[in-house]
């Protein structure tokens, strides 16, 4: 180019540059700056520690590898070549950028594509992002798709499209999608929202949270073992060497390897779950755990009325059928109030504050409540008192668990009948704790 400007710059220098169409900047050894234009001769001006390059046309400017730039061009920009921060006032099309320092990005009118960069906030990508090989923390905004791949730091991703991670390493993942969710051996822990699938491969994270419009999917790592909830309205799905197990909708928990690994999972579709070892009870539904409480307190009940003795002749029978039946009712109103309580979880789970996705409620029906049993011909009255149960059908939901229904709960803990977290789950659900 023949319109050509050029000065000499001290280290610590900011360039400001501000271009109508579209620029090129290149990091080279030395300290001068230098700006050639297509069409006519760029300005150069200096003052108080900032060096201002203007050009109305086209422009390509050569600065010192170590120098700091703020940029603004209407037309496509590319950068490559610096060591030093980069800031993007506007762009009017697409940003290409390999090799800088901290990238901090206003706004792009087009696509974003960085490589072996410091760090990256990028809070407006009018198209697609793809990033790639960088070395600390990325932030982007990006109102088409979202490609992150190497980042050894925390991604925080919002995109109106897909978002595909792969190989991150840093503390934390935040995703929230409009599209699918694709995330490929990632470390770090994970909270995603997506309003279409999402799939987690080959994850050796300790933490993991996905909420979906869609299906869920995730493969796990061998390295990896731990605890599962699952909330999910359509089929769940586990699949461990040659062994495969299939569910209907509704929730679960499910113990997976060997490791402290807390991940919840939460889809309107089906969830899949790969490459897991399966074992006889390692996947649990909360309606049959609530089964097997109920049938305990039903067998406690009968226990406690034999264990009265025959010396209390009749009221022994009564005792065991007013014990049984409150053991059934008790398990049939757990079942009722865990139900509600879990679809109330669900649509708080559900529940984000990232973009335009913060409320999504997700409604997968009641639990049948198990079939009452006969009622028991009337015993004849006890000779001097009455045992204390009212109905448990009169308890109006939210009403504290009364005493009698403690007890017997408490009673079961002691005798070994259940454990503290069942009995703190069980007194929970009657209402004794919020």
């Amino acid at each position: 180019m023949e319109n050509h400007r050029e000065m000499e710059v001290s280290e610590g220098v900011v360039v400001q540059i501000k271009v109508d169409g579209d620029l090129q900047v290149h990091g080279q050894e030395g300290a001068r700056v230098r700006a050639d234009g297509a069409d006519e001769t760029p300005s150069i001006q200096q003052a108080d520690g900032t060096l201002r390059v203007e050009c109305r046309g086209d422009c390509v400017v050569h600065l010192p590898l170590w120098a700091q730039v703020e940029i603004e061009t209407h037309g496509d920009l590319l950068v490559d070549g610096l060591h030093s921060g980069v800031n993007i006032v506007f762009c009017g099309g697409n940003f290409h950028v390999a090799g800088a320092g901290p990238l901090y990005i206003k706004e792009v009118g087009g696509d974003l594509q960085a490589s072996q960069i410091a760090s990256v906030d990028a809070r407006d990508i009018h198209g697609n992002a793809h990033l790639s090989d960088v070395r600390g923390p990325v932030s982007v905004n990006a109102k088409g798709d979202a490609h992150i791949h190497q980042v050894a730091g925390s991604v925080s991703a919002n995109a109106k499209g897909d978002v595909r991670l792969a190989e991150v390493t840093g503390e934390k993942i935040q995703i929230n999608a409009k599209g699918d969710t694709h995330l490929l051996r990632c470390k770090a822990d994970i909270a995603v929202n997506s309003a279409g699938d999402v799939h987690l491969n080959e994850i050796v994270s300790q933490r993991v949270r996905a909420v979906a419009k869609g299906d869920v999917r995730v493969h796990f790592s061998e390295k990896i073992g731990g605890q599962a909830k699952i909330v999910t309205g359509g089929d769940l799905i586990v699949r461990g060497g040659e062994k495969s197990v299939r569910k209907g909708k509704g929730i679960y928990t499910f113990r997976f390897g060997q490791g402290d690994a807390v991940m919840s999972f939460v889809s309107k579709g089906d969830t899949i779950l790969e490459g897991v070892a399966l074992t006889d009870g390692s996947l649990r539904g909360v309606n049959e755990d609530m089964r097997d409480l109920g049938a305990q307190l039903g067998e406690m009940g009968e226990e406690l009325g034999a264990e009265l003795g025959a010396e209390l002749g009749a009221m022994r029978v009564e005792m065991g059928w007013e014990f049984g039946n409150l053991g059934r009712d008790i398990a049939r109103q757990v079942q009722d109030k865990v139900a509600r309580k879990m679809k109330e979880m669900g649509k708080r789970t559900a529940k984000v504050e990232w973009g335009e996705g913060k409320s999504w409620s997700f409604n997968f029906g009641d639990v049948a409540a198990p079939p009452k049993p006969p009622t028991p011909p009337t015993p004849p009255a006890p000779p001097a008192w009455s045992a204390p149960f009212d109905p448990v059908e009169e308890v109006a939901a939210g009403e504290p668990v009364s005493d009698e229904e403690r007890g017997l709960v408490l009673r079961m803990l002691e005798e070994g009948k259940v454990s503290a977290a069942e009995a703190a789950t069980l007194l929970e659900a009657l209402g004794d704790a919020e």
